[in-house]
């Protein structure tokens, strides 16, 4: 699990050629939903922003079905949404939560957090991935500078990959399936 990434592997195995959209200081939501699948480079609060359109895509459909697979870097990065991901977890099978264990979530029986170490390729990576059967969408963004940097959280540089294809978002998610590891997923 160490070296793996998702966003190395969602690049692999997404259907070329992609649409680049470059750098972008913001993302409507019409491009977001009607474009499959493409790449962009952003500074965090559009990320947050494109979070953001996949949850509430969620919650919209209330079905339990499915997974979802979330990634923060640190769970610290979490607090601010985790309201909304205990609602998310009220309506999906389960919810699987990556980070670095720097600080512990509110507990849900629905809800499995996956602690990363801070030299692993996933805490570098933002995720969110939707495999459910009434909704599939994956988020990926690799965090070009890290914390170290002297730059604000909002000034932070990510390259991000977005895919509504069913095939990737299912083939990713069976990717971040293997890397759980069972016996310390709590």
């Amino acid at each position: 699990m160490k070296n793996f990434s998702l966003f190395r592997h969602a690049l692999k195995i997404s259907e070329t050629p992609r649409q680049d959209l470059g750098p972008i200081s913001n993302l409507c939501r019409r491009d977001f939903h009607e474009r499959e699948s493409f790449v962009f480079k952003t500074q965090a609060p559009c990320l947050e922003y494109a979070c953001l359109m996949i949850e509430n895509a969620l919650l919209m459909r209330t079905k339990r079905s499915g997974r979802i697979y979330a990634g923060f870097e640190k769970l610290s990065l979490m607090q601010p949404v985790v309201e909304r991901y205990l609602r998310i977890a009220d309506i999906s099978q389960t919810v699987y939560v990556f980070g670095e264990d720097d600080w512990q979530p509110p507990r849900h029986p629905n809800m499995r957090l996956i602690a990363l170490s801070h030299d692993s390729s996933l805490a570098r990576e933002w995720f969110v991935l939707a495999d459910c059967s009434a909704y599939q969408a994956a988020l990926v963004a690799l965090d070009e500078d890290g914390f170290d940097n002297g730059k604000s959280a909002d000034e932070r540089n990510f390259t991000a990959f977005k895919s509504s294809n069913a095939n990737v978002v299912s083939e990713l998610a069976l990717a971040v399936e293997g890397m759980i590891d069972w016996t310390i997923a709590v």
